[in-house]
């Protein structure tokens, strides 16, 4: 009986270890990312400066690439060709409950070690925000999370070479 509960016990702690392949299979030492250029008219000015910004520290904090100017192994660029706003959660009275924030971000990678590993993709996310609220109010709050979803997929997609 005993063996049991230690196998139980033993089984239900596997599910709390943390695996992680992000960065496993990123064949580059440094990376660079230019500023994205605003092409989606409802962009708020400004916005293509901030998420390369967003993108250079999210990648510095989560992979062992190294941030470099010139000449880097990895070179990132892209437009913003999306952002809108929709309602999507509609009440009995037809009014909507909640808005969704929608960004869709074109990204080019150009990988200079392994040209077989760039590519160019569109990568879309968003937030939903109560209808009750302005969107100047909550839009700093909802870019901050749809520019962490965009960064883990590009991320994801740069070491998801298979």
């Amino acid at each position: 009986m005993k063996l049991f509960i230690y196998l139980l016990l033993l089984i239900g702690l596997q599910g709390c270890v943390s695996y992680s392949f992000v960065d496993g299979s990123i064949n580059a030492e440094t990376f660079s990312v230019s500023n994205f250029e605003e092409q989606a008219a409802n962009a708020p000015a400004g916005y293509g400066g901030q998420f390369s910004d967003f993108l250079k520290d999210f990648m510095i904090g989560r992979t062992k690439l190294k941030l470099k100017d010139l000449d880097s192994d990895i070179k990132i660029s892209g437009v913003i060709i999306g952002y809108n706003t929709n309602p999507v959660a509609l009440q009995n009275n037809e009014t909507a409950a909640l808005n969704r924030l929608k960004i869709t971000i074109k990204v080019t990678i150009i990988n200079t070690v392994n040209d077989k590993e760039s590519f160019e993709q569109n990568f879309t996310q968003f937030s939903d925000y109560s209808s009750a609220q302005d969107l100047s109010t909550v839009e700093t709050q909802l870019l901050e999370d749809i520019n962490t979803k965009i960064s883990q997929d590009i991320i994801n997609k740069l070491s998801s070479n298979w």
